[in-house]
């Protein structure tokens, strides 16, 4: 027992970040420079593009256009958790919510300050949980990037660094990273994981892939990929880390049992995420063949959608290069598209794609030349004006 404290006492002590100071500072000017382009591109497109309307379609009470832009779709859910608790707690019976880990909005309630008759922020509760949102989201994005950065000058060179973390502040799905979701959030703890097994700090890399499991349930993704860092482990290590990288899965099937057994079906959970996004785990054929099978498929939009099936294979194609870089990047890049694509639908693929950091590591090492550079970042932006413009109208692109 004494041996076994004694390896693992040196793991719980977190490492520092090597990054320069200057470089922490044009990092940081970049992400202030991108998320002030974000406001300005989605004021504009609510000011002047038509939105969708309806009662469904809801909007903040006060904050004006900059912050009402950020209330949409899934920020009503997260905010409303946030608020109130989950619905499968409070009615103790199977709800829609159950689709939504617990971590990003309990860290909303920490840190909007909410109460049950507001907050210091705002009389209405929507706006005090949105703005704490967004405050969750766009720290963990800058401190993604830093993470990133320095993952990446560590294993390739500052250039490279500096190219994967400009490819990751305009990325397409900008508005989500910076917006009330659990993008950047999963983005931070995924990157952190791989940050610290870099750093020889195992047991604390454990840790925060318990915390990605508890963000997203694409956080299970991790687990193949520590299984294989352990494997890899000296042997005097090895055993020990086999079994340290259990539980993060565990964390996860327990979540997922015990909120099921807690109203009354252990696979509550599954039939949450039908009842919310109509995704069934098993068919992952049909979400490519249904592109050919004469159903009417939109461009972008609500699914099936051409841009999703296209994103998605490069995104696979995309997995193929980081496997040759690197296989433990390689095993958590292909389990995290094919755990959504089994659900037998690429809706939401362009989302749970680029939300994977070694697609912005590998871009980068594919942008040295001038004509390269200028094709995925003139794609990348391209496909963030038009994720902004469409989310923010109430027109939705995933």
């Amino acid at each position: 027992m004494t041996r076994v404290l004694t390896r693992l006492a040196p793991l719980a002590q977190i490492p520092p970040l090597t990054t320069h100071r200057r470089d922490l500072f044009i990092l940081l000017i970049a992400f202030a420079v991108t998320r002030l382009f974000v406001v300005v591109i989605g004021v504009l497109s609510m000011t002047y593009l038509p939105s969708t309307q309806g009662e469904e379609y809801t909007h903040l009470l006060d904050g004006g256009p900059a912050l009402d832009m950020w209330y949409r779709w899934d920020a009503g859910f997260y905010a409303t958790i946030a608020i109130e608790g989950y619905d499968w707690v409070n009615e103790q019976q199977p709800t829609g919510d159950m689709a939504f880990f617990p971590l990003y909005p309990g860290l909303i309630h920490l840190v909007s300050g909410l109460t049950p008759t507001g907050c210091a922020l705002s009389p209405y509760l929507s706006t005090c949980a949105t703005l704490g949102g967004l405050l969750v989201s766009n720290v963990a994005l800058f401190a993604a990037t830093v993470v990133l950065f320095d993952l990446v000058r560590r294993r390739f060179d500052r250039a490279t660094a500096w190219r994967a973390a400009l490819l990751l502040l305009v990325s397409p799905i900008s508005i989500f990273l910076s917006g009330v979701y659990t993008e950047s959030l999963f983005l931070l703890l995924s990157l952190l994981t791989f940050w610290l097994i870099v750093r020889r700090w195992f047991l604390v890399a454990i840790a925060v892939a318990m915390l990605a499991c508890l963000t997203r349930s694409v956080g299970v993704a991790l687990y193949p990929a520590l299984l294989y860092i352990a494997w890899q482990s000296p042997p005097q290590q090895r055993i020990l880390r086999i079994l340290l990288a259990q539980i993060p899965l565990l964390i996860f099937v327990g979540y997922i049992l015990g909120a099921g057994l807690y109203v009354g079906d252990p696979f509550a959970y599954f039939g949450a995420y039908e009842q919310v996004w109509g995704r069934t785990a098993g068919n992952p054929i049909e979400a490519f063949t249904i592109y050919f099978s004469g159903a009417e498929v939109a461009l972008f939009g609500w699914h099936p959608a051409w841009l999703d099936l296209i994103l998605t294979l490069i995104y696979l194609a995309l997995a193929a290069l980081v496997w040759r870089k690197d296989r433990a990047w390689g095993l958590f890049t292909v389990f995290a598209l094919l755990i959504p694509i089994a659900s037998g639908t690429l809706s939401a693929m362009p989302r749970y794609g680029a939300v994977i950091f070694p697609l912005y590591i590998v871009l980068a090492l594919y942008a040295r030349q001038i004509w390269s550079a200028l094709v995925i970042y003139g794609a990348s932006l391209g496909l963030m004006l038009l994720t902004i413009s469409r989310f923010v109208t109430w027109k939705w692109i995933a």
